[in-house]
């Protein structure tokens, strides 16, 4: 895994096919939360963002000005329709990468 101008992890192709699951496309807007990552205070207030792909393992989401690190907790609120409520779930980000345009990429892991 390479790293990008910031110093984050940017994934590489390889990287990618080493995957434990597949990763299906999944937009849908979101709400998280950033944790911290126990040397970092959590926010104070929730962002919304829009998720690219979604796995059993994981969650892809699409930061716009708001670049979290690796290790990094989040809580990430996935809206459930039938219900019309959302469901708070952990995750760690595992990996980042930036365009260039302030938009990033980050790879969650659901934690349990």
């Amino acid at each position: 895994m390479s790293k990008s101008a910031k110093g984050w992890p940017r994934m590489d192709r390889q990287a990618e096919d080493k995957r434990l699951d597949v990763r299906f496309p999944f937009r849908i807007r979101v709400s998280y939360k950033v944790m911290g990552d126990g040397l970092h205070l959590p926010s104070r207030f929730p962002a919304q963002t829009e998720t690219v792909d979604l796995s059993k393992c994981g969650l892809g989401i699409c930061l716009e000005g708001h670049a979290v690190d690796v290790g990094f907790m989040l809580v990430v609120r996935v809206p459930v329709w039938e219900v019309r409520t959302t469901v708070p779930v952990l995750a760690e980000v595992r990996w980042v990468t930036e365009n260039g345009h302030g938009i990033c990429h980050a790879g969650l892991e659901f934690l349990p």
